[in-house]
């Protein structure tokens, strides 16, 4: 019967050890999730620069070729 109880005690030494080694991975893992939400949040604020800085030059360039086109026309129109 001892050595039942030593058996079991064992058992119940290994699930106790398992259950703090998946603590601290769950520990690690919260840490690493947090870390990685506040990378993705701050990747989306560079994108949504990124992306008004795009469609601000993407106009400029729009505005530039309208008035370079108006100027050609203007030309073809005195013959040169």
């Amino acid at each position: 019967m001892s050595d039942q109880i030593k058996v079991l005690e064992g058992k119940i030494a290994q699930v106790l050890q398992k259950l703090e080694t998946l603590k601290s991975e769950n520990a690690n893992l919260l840490s690493e999730n947090s870390s990685l939400r506040e990378e993705v949040s701050r990747l989306r604020q560079e994108f949504e620069r990124f992306r008004v800085e795009h469609n601000d030059q993407v106009e400029a360039v729009k505005t530039k070729l309208g008035t370079l086109l108006g100027r050609i026309e203007e030309l073809e129109q005195i013959g040169l």
